[in-house]
């Protein structure tokens, strides 16, 4: 048909201006074939006006774009208003079926094709990004909080029957909590512990061998309120093992001075006591460091369930990580891609998914897949630590200037902690002390929220400042009450402010920050030192 077409058009401009096109038409469709047969990302990334043909050429696949049909069911793919077809590119199925939304439709095969590749495309993404053992992966269109949810159920369904306590090794992210407690799962977290020799704030590997022994006593000596409050008493005790353990549920990347979570060793716990382990990697892909430690976690898992695979007793351990398409790929948020090293356990995570899903994450993420290509996510990568090294330079620098401290959080890849507590003199903490007590304490340290406020203002988002727990009122997460919140330990007694560089920054953002925030400090210190001296001599 094409030959066809070269030849009428010959007639019209002549043979040698048609080659040049039969030429550039051909390297278009050896690029696309070669995606096809291997399901990896192009060496180079495409142009956008050739993503877009593209998906104008597989949305042809689908019944509602094909000429002359007639639709006589309840969901034919109808769109009501042109533009938000348009907006689509005529991808109106969704993905999947009610069965397993990872399904071919029968009246979708372009819709079912643009799925199938684009976790194909991901698989390779993950892999090249630091964990080639990792078997198989699949894009759901929920946010990382309900993907977590997700993947909790599923793993819950793996387990002993009863099975309802998740070893939850402290982040101060609301929606990390929420996602137990939606899966109906009882969470027991467990506070990280400061390292000895910097700054940061690391996995508690003591208290979860002690919570895995017994996690009922565990969650009555450190949580006797939320014990009470699920009718867990001292009766639990004498039979609660790891068998009531769901999974131990650990973090990558995070806000400093909190660092990923030792995911080798806690893997090590969880073969030893048979349970799971789910891996908040939100926007961790990014970090070479964190999907290498989630490399070297998979391939315990792997090691160790090949060994057992004969052995009619054995469990195998389940391991999955969750990661966010908005934070890793620069897309609207709406998507996670969920992953592990165990291609039945995958599947059956998607086969619990409820009905078809929304496309849309699908298809923005396969565009950006396709217009990063290897290159273009290389790229991105190197910059990204270009601008965490200019980052760290910049604070160091604000940091002597106004003898503050740059916290030592050397294991964090994006997050960087600037310790505001000498921007406070010690006479005037002291005698705030001596005449009113910890009240004008706490105004004094009220007044260094402003420094993030203004920054805000001034159009920095993203950043925040963080007061010690021993200054702010406990946050309140259904029965459970965390001292600290935001600062990831009940014992924190700085306050600091938080930066990052992640993916897709640009220097001049870095340096606009940087300038806004000394401008800040500058005005605190003039401004309100001043105001709080004042309220001193009241």
């Amino acid at each position: 048909m094409e030959d066809d077409i070269a030849n009428f058009t010959k007639r019209y401009i002549g043979d040698s201006y048609v080659k040049r096109w039969q030429e550039r038409s051909s390297r278009k469709k050896k690029k696309l074939a070669i995606i096809l047969e291997q399901g990896h990302l192009p060496d180079i990334g495409l142009s956008e006006a050739d993503i877009e043909a593209l998906l104008l050429q597989i949305s042809s696949m689908d019944s509602n774009n094909w000429e002359n049909s007639v639709g006589v069911g309840e969901r034919e793919g109808r769109v009501l208003v042109d533009f938000i077809r348009r907006r689509h590119y005529g991808f109106t199925h969704g993905i999947g079926r009610s069965g397993d939304v990872t399904a071919v439709q029968p009246k979708a095969s372009g819709s079912s094709l643009l799925c199938r590749l684009t976790n194909q495309l991901l698989l390779d993404w993950l892999k090249r990004s630091g964990s080639p053992s990792t078997s198989e992966c699949f894009l759901v269109p929920m946010a990382t909080g309900m993907s977590l949810t997700l993947c909790l159920m599923a793993m819950k369904r793996r387990r002993p029957r009863g099975a309802s306590f998740v070893l939850w090794s402290r982040i101060d992210q609301k929606s990390c909590f929420k996602c137990m407690l939606a899966a109906g799962l009882v969470p027991i977290p467990i506070e990280l512990v400061p390292d000895t020799s910097s700054d940061q704030l690391c996995s508690n590997i003591d208290a979860l061998e002690i919570a895995l022994k017994n996690p009922a006593k565990y969650l009555i000596d450190h949580w006797p309120n939320v014990a009470k409050a699920y009718h867990i008493n001292t009766n639990s005790i004498e039979n609660s093992t790891c068998d009531d353990i769901v999974c131990i549920f650990t973090t990558t990347n995070c806000f400093a001075p909190r660092v990923p979570d030792k995911l080798h060793a806690i893997t090590k716990l969880c073969i030893k006591y048979g349970v799971s382990h789910l891996i908040n990697n939100a926007y961790g892909v990014q970090s070479p460091r964190c999907m290498r430690m989630i490399e070297s976690a998979g391939k315990l898992i792997i090691e160790h369930n090949l060994i057992n695979a004969s052995k009619t007793t054995s469990r195998p351990i389940d391991l999955l990580y969750v990661q966010s398409t908005d934070k890793n790929l620069m897309v609207p948020v709406g998507g996670a891609i969920i992953a592990g090293f165990c291609t039945d356990l995958v599947n059956s995570v998607a086969k619990l998914y409820p009905g078809r899903a929304s496309a849309t994450p699908t298809l923005d993420v396969f565009a950006t897949l396709l217009y990063l290509g290897k290159k273009g996510w290389d790229d991105l990568l190197q910059h990204q630590s270009i601008c965490f090294n200019r980052l760290h330079s910049g604070l160091k620098q604000i940091s002597e200037k106004y003898n503050l401290k740059l916290l030592d959080t050397s294991s964090n890849p994006i997050s960087l902690a600037l310790s505001l507590e000498n921007l406070l003199p010690v006479s005037m903490i002291t005698q705030s002390i001596e005449r009113n007590g910890n009240n004008v304490k706490s105004e004094i340290f009220r007044q260094l929220t402003q420094i993030g406020a203004n920054l805000f203002t001034q159009g920095c988002s993203g950043v925040r400042v963080v007061l010690p727990a021993s200054m702010q009122t406990s946050t309140k997460l259904d029965v459970y009450e965390f001292l600290g919140f935001n600062s990831h330990s009940s014992t924190s007694t700085i306050p600091y402010i938080n930066a990052a560089a992640a993916i897709g920054q640009k220097d001049y953002e870095i340096d606009v920050f940087l300038q806004r925030l000394d401008k800040v400090i500058q005005h605190f210190q003039r401004v309100f030192r001043t105001k709080c001296t004042n309220k001193l001599s009241v």
